[in-house]
């Protein structure tokens, strides 16, 4: 005789879920990471900031996202790929699962809501210090560059990278079993993004496709002086060819094919539903991805 275990219920999910989130909020890893972020932002647009006509200056405000993408969105990829494998050891330990393996992970990514108000955090954090501290008047930034395409930047970058390190971490998690795959991965990522931005070096029509990875650069260099050592000459910047608007959506939409890829794991979640959504997405992302390479500024 065989049991079928009950199907979870909207509710009990949600409490799976404020489970798993606080499971989260509590990792080591994750809180250490969000401590660093903010604290270096902190720094870099405070202590560590140059000076101009007499009071610090933020700069290279641009490159600022990479410090919630590094020290939120990586711990996040390593946390999260780890909580299922003790959620299911928890469960067999208990000799019963709560819900089908489908629901338990929709709870695991239903927790990457942490990473993400915490990437949100962060950049609450970077526009307060910017208004008391503001830019150098020829930096990228809100006037000098268009408003949406500062926008796209921070929060794909800044925002979403938080996010989506933690559902590629459910995603790893729910498909590699081997010992070190969180950290395989993370290399992978990392690795991927630095040697994807080369084309971005070159006048070539071919630089806005460069922005085919989770985390692409915009801009280089600075135009603020009273760089720290003296007789050293400000750098000039340029922005790097595509969209970041639809680099926004993007990214989105490859946070989505995350969450699909995650629930296609369980054999009894692969409906016709889920499959023709996650061809859908597929076909967003692959859309968007050539929206975004083929439009937008050309580089300067």
């Amino acid at each position: 005789m065989t049991t079928t275990l009950p199907r979870a219920t909207s509710a009990s999910l949600r409490s799976m879920t404020a489970i798993e989130a606080r499971r989260f909020a509590r990792h080591p890893v994750f809180l250490i990471g969000v401590l660093v972020a903010y604290l270096v932002t902190l720094l870099l647009n405070t202590v560590w900031a140059p000076e101009h006509g007499g009071a610090t200056t933020a700069y290279d405000l641009l490159s600022r996202p990479i410090i919630p993408a590094f020290f939120i969105g990586l711990p996040s990829l390593i946390v999260a790929a780890r909580l299922p494998r003790s959620t299911e050891v928890a469960a067999e330990a208990l000799g019963a699962a709560p819900g089908t393996e489908a629901q338990r992970t929709k709870a695991l990514l239903g927790a990457c809501v942490v990473p993400f108000l915490a990437g949100v955090g962060w950049l609450v954090l970077l526009l307060v210090l910017t208004w008391v501290n503001p830019p150098h008047p020829n930096e990228l930034w809100f006037g000098t560059v268009n408003n949406l395409y500062v926008w796209g930047v921070l929060l794909s970058l800044g925002v979403v990278s938080c996010l989506g390190g933690g559902l590629l971490g459910v995603l790893v998690g729910r498909w590699l079993h081997f010992r070190g795959a969180s950290t395989v991965a993370l290399v992978a990522v990392v690795g991927v993004c630095l040697t994807s931005q080369i084309p971005g070096m070159l006048t070539s029509e071919a630089a806005g496709f460069r922005n085919w990875v989770p985390w692409s650069m915009w801009h280089w260099g600075t135009n603020s002086d009273g760089l720290p050592f003296e007789g050293v000459p400000a750098w000039s910047q340029a922005l790097l060819a595509g969209n970041p608007a639809t680099y926004l959506l993007y990214l989105i939409a490859l946070c989505a094919l995350a969450c699909g890829g995650a629930i296609w794991h369980d054999r009894t979640a692969r409906t016709p539903r889920l499959r023709l959504l996650n061809v859908g997405l597929v076909v967003a992302a692959v859309a968007l991805f050539l929206v975004t390479a083929l439009t937008g500024i050309d580089g300067m």
